[in-house]
């Protein structure tokens, strides 16, 4: 019998071990993503205590590649975003023209990254609904309000801030919501309010004014815009809003506002004086007198530039490679959102099948989860002393509970739809003009959602949330007036959502737990919340609803969450309520799916790297959750489970005698 020699026995090795990988690698691609744990593990720092700081024991030695901290990446949250721009990036930049199933991405994206702008587009987009402007073509007068929506038709903000939102008092219903503008160029400092003028002077160059001409018209332009920002009120005060009007009721308090023009230019055929209104009224009062003596010029000029202005044209122009691709990918991610998300789901699992199956089961897997989730919420309601000998107030609660949804967003959850999400057609190789068609696109079918339910009742209640949601968003947001949460398909994926053979699904459990169930759980409590509980099971404000003994029970128990160990803690009360008293529903949750005699580790470890890495301060400085290390020791610390999972000994730092809890 022949023998093998040592160099046909590797041969035949590699040969089988090859052939193992790719059946492996089909199986991966029909049904699930591998299931590896070991970031996990390597994220932890052992040698920290855990009784000590759980967050350095779970997260020490947590680290973002170069690759994703180039793309934002700061902590597990921005990875995971940073993991979904890497796959885009590298498709669209290898394979992307050769795709013809997402040309349309790639040419936007190609013609993003080429970076070759021109602010004269914006001015032919704007002048072929308004011909006349005293800065292109020394017309001798403007009709300002046909102006003002010519600029909000592009998406542009104006005078005022245009969205189409829930209604307050009745969330099935949408309507127009008119607001101050945001500011975001100018700024609050003198050094933004310098870089504004800048950028102002730069695009005045570009339309052909003298280099002295440019500069004063741009410092009168501030100016302007300094004056409008005066119009707020201290930051202080809080925004009151009244009942929906009709349009035609508002437009008869404000004439000098001329609002009957400027929604006949925007809504065109589908103009009705019965559309309905919330505005800040007050803000536009100020904003009628402060027009009475504004320089038509420096007016009609002020709008003009809103335009490009709003798109950032030139902003990222001497932008690094990185922070062009984000800026790009961005752009996709709000303008066409539910075509990016089909390229993600696509690129992840190998097809448009498998990404359908992918939805479908995940679907499935997600609602499970999330009854499960309300079902320990449900228990808790039924065994609380806040509603003790208050069966009205408990059946309130329990209703709202119960009437609360899962939503996933963009809407693709349907397998037989996901090949079929509604299509953005780009018209044009420009980059300019494709960014203002999409834009317009936008506006508009923003701006029919606010034309669909002009009188209660609605035939339906509504599932839109009134935010673009794409592959970059990987937060999960509780929806007030729609009583439902909000999950991104962008978090769907390992190590999130992990898919792990038999010897696995302990771990998977805990991870599933501890990141999603989290999540899920942290958004349920914000409905029930200092902000939570002024609004009913449809969405509806309905302060006073709750009793003031029942109040007083809450507020007893909530207190304990402004206790010495949280910093900010008026701030910051009802993220950390959520955080501690959703962790609780995830526990209790993942306990009764384990064996008596399993350990809670895995749990609290999955928890905590929720918060690896370093939060980023938000531009407005208001801070209204605790840093990563607050948020998974206060919270761990309010878990008698935790120090004897940890064998913690009473009286150290993560086994604190007080341990917040209200439900």
């Amino acid at each position: 019998m022949a023998t093998l020699n040592n160099c046909q026995l590797a041969w035949l090795l590699s040969l089988l071990l090859l052939l193992l990988l790719l059946l492996v690698g089909q199986s991966w691609g029909r049904a699930t993503v591998h299931c590896d744990l070991s970031e996990a593990v390597d994220a932890m720092d052992v040698s920290k205590p855990p009784c000590e700081n759980f967050h350095e024991h779970a997260c020490g030695n947590w680290h973002a590649p170069y690759g994703q901290r180039s793309l934002g990446a700061h902590d597990m949250r921005s990875k995971l975003r940073a993991m979904n721009k890497q796959l885009l990036v590298r498709h669209f930049e290898l394979n992307g023209e050769q795709d013809t199933s997402t040309d349309q991405l790639a040419s936007f994206y190609g013609s993003c990254m080429n970076g070759r702008q021109s602010v004269h587009v914006y001015m032919d987009a704007v002048q072929q609904l308004l011909p006349d402007w005293p800065l292109l073509n020394n017309a001798s007068s403007f009709d300002w309000p046909r102006g003002n929506a010519a600029v909000r038709r592009f998406g542009a903000q104006g005078l005022w801030r245009l969205s189409v939102q829930p209604n307050w008092q009745a969330a099935e219903q949408r309507v127009f919501y008119l607001l101050p503008p945001s500011f975001e160029l100018l700024g609050t400092s003198e050094q933004s309010e310098f870089l504004y003028q800048r950028y102002l002077k730069y695009l005045l160059l570009e339309l052909g004014l003298r280099v002295r001409r440019a500069a004063s018209l741009a410092e009168q332009l501030v100016g302007f815009e300094r004056q409008l920002r005066a119009l707020l009120p201290p930051s202080t005060q809080t925004l009151v809003l009244h009942a929906p009007q009709t349009l035609q009721e508002l437009a008869a308090q404000l004439p000098q506002l001329q609002l009957l023009d400027y929604f006949q230019m925007l809504l065109g055929e589908h103009y009705t004086t019965q559309l309905l209104l919330v505005a800040d009224s007050n803000y536009l009062q100020r904003l009628q007198e402060l027009l009475q003596r504004a320089d038509p010029w420096i007016l009609s000029s002020w709008l003009l530039l809103q335009l490009p202005a709003h798109f950032e044209l030139h902003l990222h122009e001497d932008a690094s490679l990185a922070s062009q691709r984000d800026h790009c990918l961005q752009q996709l991610n709000q303008l066409m959102p539910q075509q990016l998300s089909q390229l993600q789901l696509r690129l992840l699992h190998g097809s448009d099948a498998a990404a359908a199956a992918f939805l479908n089961r995940t679907q499935l897997q997600l609602q499970q989860l999330f009854d499960t989730i309300k079902a320990q919420f449900e228990a808790l309601l039924n065994a609380t002393p806040i509603f003790e000998q208050d069966a009205a107030t408990q059946t309130l609660a329990l209703q709202k509970l119960r009437a609360m949804r899962l939503l996933l967003s963009p809407p693709l959850s349907l397998p037989q739809q996901l090949g079929e999400a509604p299509q953005r057609v780009l018209q044009s190789r420009s980059y300019d003009s494709n960014l203002l068609h999409l834009s317009r696109a936008q506006s508009e079918a923003e701006f029919q959602l606010g034309l669909q339910c002009l009188q209660l009742p609605c035939e339906s209640a509504i599932s839109w949330t009134g935010h673009s949601v794409g592959p970059l968003d990987v937060n999960v947001y509780y929806r007030l007036k729609l009583n439902a949460i909000e999950l991104p398909l962008g978090l769907l994926r390992p190590p999130l959502l992990p898919h792990c053979a038999a010897a696995g699904r302990a771990e998977a459990a805990a991870q599933l737990m501890g990141g999603l169930g989290y999540m899920i759980g942290h958004e349920l409590i914000h409905g029930f919340d200092y902000d939570g509980i002024n609004y009913d099971a449809a969405g509806r404000v309905a302060g006073g609803q709750w009793p003031a003994r029942a109040i007083i029970r809450f507020g007893l128990r909530a207190g304990c969450y402004l206790g010495a160990r949280y910093s900010n803690a008026t701030l910051t009360i009802n993220e950390n309520i959520a955080d501690s008293e959703g962790l609780r529903l995830a526990y209790e949750a993942y306990r009764m799916q384990q064996p008596a005699n399993a350990t809670m580790r895995p749990f609290f470890v999955a928890f905590a790297q929720n918060w690896c890495g370093q939060a980023v301060a938000p531009s407005s400085g208001a801070l209204q959750h605790a840093s990563h290390r607050e948020r998974v020791n206060n919270v761990l610390g309010n878990f008698p489970e935790f120090a004897e999972a940890f064998d913690c000994k009473a009286g150290s730092p993560m086994h604190p005698p007080e341990k917040c809890r209200i439900w």
